[in-house]
């Protein structure tokens, strides 16, 4: 056996011990933790306190109905409502309101294509997909590029809790999307970077960048003051769901797709209000695309907004959230005119989707069947 061989295999070795030392260490860490007491809202505290359990970390929910006063009531774990987190693919939510003012403002239309927006493009399998598409993961693109690049990004990310988007820039986006094969077309297939291209081709169509366009028409319009694009020290580092530490996540050029957004409790809750009482800029993002395959039983798409038929014959117009060490939950039910809307500091988000699920229930005593609860989007 030679000695460069012998090399590879002993570095490959300490690697393995130190990835598996930082799992023992995050998963010790994690069973030695024990949540804050939840506060706010004294009925609403006690509910979360019990239903994000003994392990919790920073929490916030809030939940919204138009008919009560007063309209929202909140309650935190070791937060407050101006404490922020990354709200992951909730981002998704608010491109696909971008779309849908874009269209009010002609400056798109959902049968335009993507070199329509980003001419460079054109030529391109990408360039041909419409917008509509893209909004509904039907486009035929990957989650992610395929490129050896990318993968060694995702495993440091998974391995080390570092950015996996960390320096990408929409150039660098559009090009590696130019090189993608389409599979699937007309099929529902989750794209993180269709969302991503049809953010900066949104951008485009405005002559600005995507955090100014971003905070232009939704931010600003919404009084969303503590919402906005993760800078250096704006949020903490987060945790994975096993307790190992992980890095705040910057937009780079993936962040339309949920790489680098910033909320608050209050922030959300001024979302869900407008979109519930249909005063928000693009309201028309949450309105079923009836043409779009819904991809599974009683579930049908709006903008990226996922729209789902539940059994009881509630509609539930959601999205969820997660990045390396926070994760969301963001879900309307219109015709009730109620929100309910979890953040956390912690990569799970399942964990999330059960607690604001069971506030749901709580809010409404009415319970959402198994088998219509959401998937993971992330």
């Amino acid at each position: 056996m030679s000695q460069g061989v012998m090399m590879i295999g002993t570095v490959l070795t300490v690697l393995g011990c130190l990835i598996w030392g930082a799992i023992a260490f995050g998963v010790g860490r994690w069973l030695l933790h024990r949540a804050a007491p939840a506060r706010g809202d004294s009925a609403l505290a006690a509910e979360l306190g019990r239903l994000a359990g003994r392990r919790a970390r920073r929490v916030a929910a809030v939940v919204v109905d138009l008919d009560v006063v007063p309209v929202a009531r909140s309650a935190f774990i070791d937060a407050d409502e101006d404490s922020r987190f990354e709200i992951g693919s909730v981002t998704k939510g608010m491109v696909g309101m971008l779309l849908a003012e874009a269209i009010s403002r002609r400056e798109a239309s959902l049968d335009a294509t993507l070199g329509d927006l980003l001419t460079e493009t054109t030529g391109s399998q990408v360039g041909a997909v419409t917008l509509r598409e893209l909004a509904t993961h039907t486009s035929g693109l990957p989650r992610l590029p395929h490129s050896p690049a990318m993968v060694i990004r995702v495993l440091l990310g998974g391995c080390f809790g570092v950015d996996p988007y960390r320096g990408t820039r929409p150039a660098s986006v559009i090009t590696t999307a130019c090189r993608q094969r389409l599979s699937g077309r007309g099929h529902y297939r989750y794209s993180n970077l269709g969302a991503a291209l049809l953010g900066h081709g949104l951008a485009r169509a405005a002559d600005c960048d995507f955090a100014t366009l971003l905070a232009g028409r939704v931010f600003a319009p919404l009084g969303m003051s503590g919402a906005g694009i993760n800078a250096a020290g704006a949020v903490p580092r987060g945790w994975t769901s096993t307790g190992r530490r992980s890095s705040p996540w910057s937009a780079g050029g993936y962040g339309p797709a949920g790489g680098g957004v910033i909320c608050t409790a209050t922030d959300m809750v001024r979302m869900a209000t407008a979109l519930l009482d249909r005063t928000a800029p693009g309201q028309a993002a949450i309105e079923p695309i009836a043409v779009v395959e819904p991809g599974r039983a009683n579930r049908s798409s709006g903008m990226f907004w996922i729209v789902d038929q539940h059994d009881i014959g509630r509609t539930m117009v959601w999205h969820n959230g997660q990045t390396g060490g926070y994760s969301a939950f963001f879900a309307l039910y219109p015709q009730a005119r109620r929100a309910v809307v979890v953040l956390a500091d912690t990569a799970n988000a399942a964990a999330q989707e059960r607690i604001a699920l069971g506030l749901t229930r709580w809010l409404t005593n009415t319970t959402v069947e198994d088998d219509t609860a959401p998937d993971r989007t992330d």
